[in-house]
């Protein structure tokens, strides 16, 4: 190793030693030139660009637009006055026509026609006519509901009908084959003597504690236009099913009779006269109670015991 020089602190700075050559990056001038140009040319772009943007919107004209106003009313026409008569003169030389040059038609944009209703119309539309309100339908009322004893005596009073009917068609069959009796006979004989007048016969069919059911043979003057009707009685309340019966055959009599009327008896075997009278009930009730339970009624039963 050298030792250092003792003039070392004296020698020459590094500032002023001669500068070492660094390495250099050399560009063509071709290069230079390219790069200048394409700047040139983009700026030419861009000015040309930022004029066109910056230049104000035209709006594009537009036509006016026509409305006409049709009121359709006519138009009042002016009279003309008719020309004088001229004299003819001399024809001219017709001219040759020249062509002329056809106007190039422009599109017209379609006018828009705005129409008011006349004021003069004579149509018009009907006024319609009110409708009544609908009556409101009134709710059907529920049917009552039958407790357990009410329904079984409606089932006994149907079946007993049904049997009634059954047992007088049998008996209808039977006194067709045997011919009347003598009480038929009898009955018929005593019908055919009344000729005027309302009439009728009674006759219990059925009849047991609590229902009973019982005819009413119907007419007018003349027996052949009978009609026979059924009637079915019941008793409430521990009623004597007796005594209703008669009262509902004593109403039926009412109403053909408000007064006297004549009752052929065959348990006393005469015409007795009664009153249908409202004052004359309770003996109408006791004769009637008579003539079909006997005169003991009272002291029996139903079935006569």
């Amino acid at each position: 190793m050298q030792a250092p020089s003792p003039f070392e602190p004296f020698s020459t700075p590094n500032w002023l030693k001669p500068k070492q050559r660094d390495r250099v990056l050399r560009i063509p001038a071709r290069l230079v030139w390219a790069f200048a140009l394409s700047l040139l040319f983009h700026a030419i772009l861009f000015w040309g660009f930022l004029v066109d943007l910056l230049k104000p919107l035209e709006e594009p004209a537009q036509e006016p637009l026509n409305i006409v106003l049709d009121l359709g009313l006519p138009v009042p026409k002016t009279p003309q006055a008719s020309p004088p008569p001229q004299t003819p003169a001399a024809p001219a030389p017709t001219p040759r026509p020249t062509p002329k040059p056809t106007p190039k038609s422009e599109p017209r944009l379609p006018k828009k026609v705005i129409q008011s209703p006349r004021p003069d119309s004579a149509f018009k539309l009907p006024e319609p006519k009110p409708q009544p309100a609908p009556v409101p339908t009134p709710p059907t009322p529920a049917a009552p509901v039958e407790d357990f004893s009410t329904m079984l005596k409606r089932r006994q009073s149907d079946r007993n009908g049904a049997e009634m009917a059954a047992k007088q068609i049998n008996e209808a069959a039977a006194a067709a084959e045997r011919g009347p009796s003598e009480d038929e006979r009898r009955t018929k004989n005593i019908m055919n003597n009344l000729k005027f007048g309302t009439h009728g016969l009674f006759q219990i069919q059925r009849m047991d504690p609590y229902n009973a059911t019982f005819s009413f043979k119907g007419w007018v003057d003349d027996y052949t236009s009978a009609n026979t009707q059924y009637y079915e009685v019941e008793a409430r309340n521990g009623e004597d099913i007796r005594l209703v019966m008669m009262r509902r055959m004593i109403a039926i009599i009412r109403e053909h009779y408000t007064g006297d009327f004549d009752w052929i008896s065959n348990r006393l075997g005469r015409t007795v006269s009664l009153s249908a009278r409202q004052s004359d009930n309770a003996f109408l009730e006791d004769f009637m109670m008579k003539e079909f339970f006997g005169p003991n009624y009272k002291n029996l039963d139903i079935y006569g015991r």
